[in-house]
């Protein structure tokens, strides 16, 4: 009876990470409509368009889905981290390591087995 209990408070506790996680992308890409769009920011003749915008967001939501489990504490998370860092070193040249800039993200243990968490 405790471990059903148990499971339940897990799979809620993922369930609320994960809705934070979906709100807290849809608000980033809200504000950053706001600004690709303001011409005060952007200068009066840079500012990015609807349909632009549009195709920004299908990008990002694709782009999102293939390194969602880097944030998820599952086997491909260190290779996912490690992917996302290899990449945006590429642009900006030296970043924070993905446990600087999420620290609040657990971090791969592998000296413990991992325990696969049902969805």
């Amino acid at each position: 009876m405790a471990n059903k209990f148990l499971q339940r408070i897990d799979e809620a506790k993922q369930e609320c990470f994960v809705a934070g996680c979906d709100i807290t992308a849809q608000q980033m890409f809200d504000m950053m409509c706001l600004v690709l769009h303001d011409p005060d920011v952007m200068g009066k003749y840079r500012t990015i368009s609807a349909e632009q915008l549009k195709r920004i967001h299908a990008a990002l939501f694709e782009t999102e889905s293939k390194y969602h489990d880097a944030w998820m504490f599952t086997p491909e998370s260190d290779y996912l981290q490690e992917k996302l860092d290899a990449n945006l070193r590429e642009i900006f040249g030296e970043i924070d390591p993905f446990q600087k800039r999420y620290p609040l993200c657990r971090e791969w243990n592998y000296m413990k087995p991992h325990k696969e968490k049902k969805r």
